[in-house]
């Protein structure tokens, strides 16, 4: 197996270089690489992304602990709580959906990741994450994980992102076996994904359109209009632990038949249940 280099057609072409070295980007070791499997018949493309945990400006978790609580509150909401004068209060608001229970911060956070790959290197738009009709702070909502839409298409196509993520390390001393696991999961809950589902999850999709640019809320709003056609494109999402990448493994994902059309993009991140406790722990801090 060999990786090309897969920036065009597949997200921004070039990077100056401020973007470069801010937000996600700083963190992405080598960009965004197509991989090629030797001897097998891929059904679909699969792309890798390495992830550090630190680059010379900032870590991972300290990144993303900025961008969590607006997975969980759309920035206008977070904005009128603070406007009551009331900070520490409005802080544990804002915070009162995040997990506890490690099981759940680390199903979200690899949820979060994805909202914001998706956004910055991708180029995507997103709409919602799931994580944001939660009513208890360690609980998972259903229906599809990340819901974006496709800037500068005409009509509007959406993009639904289904993401699996998995916090097995090298450290455990046992094989990962992601193909049995986690990227048996993403098919299994891609096949599971029927009509009704995406009909909610499109539906869902008028009550949050309020942090979009006026434009862009008309022609999804044009977009979503009985009696036409919906340009909706899935996508997988995986999250690994770095030093659980396994060529054998991943292959399962370009090779496995699915009654969906998606492609892949599999991340893979540094100390990834490092980064993850790091940031929720960091998050915690702040209104304790």
């Amino acid at each position: 197996m060999y990786q090309a280099p897969a920036w065009e057609g597949t997200g921004p072409v070039s990077l100056n270089m401020s973007a470069a070295t801010s937000g996600l980007t700083q963190f992405l070791h080598g960009g965004r690489m197509q991989l090629q499997f030797d001897g097998s018949n891929p059904v679909r493309a699969v792309h890798h992304s390495r992830i550090l945990r630190a680059s010379e400006f900032s870590t991972l978790e300290a990144y993303m602990a900025d961008r969590t609580p607006y997975f969980y509150k759309e920035p206008a909401e977070i904005a009128k709580i603070f406007k009551e004068g009331y900070f520490l209060s409005a802080m544990n608001e804002v915070l009162r959906r995040l997990p506890t229970a490690a099981t759940f911060q680390e199903s979200h956070f690899g949820e979060i990741l994805v909202g914001v790959y998706g956004e910055e290197i991708l180029g995507l738009r997103r709409i919602y994450s799931k994580l944001a009709f939660l009513t208890a702070e360690n609980a998972n909502a259903y229906k599809m994980d990340v819901l974006f839409y496709r800037p500068d298409t005409n009509p509007v196509q959406f993009v639904l992102a289904e993401v699996k993520s998995s916090m097995k390390s090298a450290a455990d001393g046992l094989p990962a076996g992601h193909d049995k696991t986690c990227f048996a999961s993403l098919f299994a809950s891609l096949n599971k994904y029927g009509m009704d589902d995406l009909e909610f999850d499109l539906a869902a999709v008028k009550e949050r359109m309020s942090e979009l640019p006026a434009g862009e809320r008309e022609a999804i709003t044009g977009a979503l209009l009985p009696h036409r056609e919906r340009l909706v494109q899935y996508a997988g999402f995986c999250v690994i632990d770095r030093s659980t990448h396994n060529d054998g493994e991943i292959s399962r994902l370009a090779t496995q038949s699915n009654e969906k059309t998606f492609d892949v993009d599999l991340l893979c991140v540094a100390e990834l249940p490092n980064v993850v406790a790091a940031t929720f722990t960091a998050l915690a801090a702040a209104v304790t």
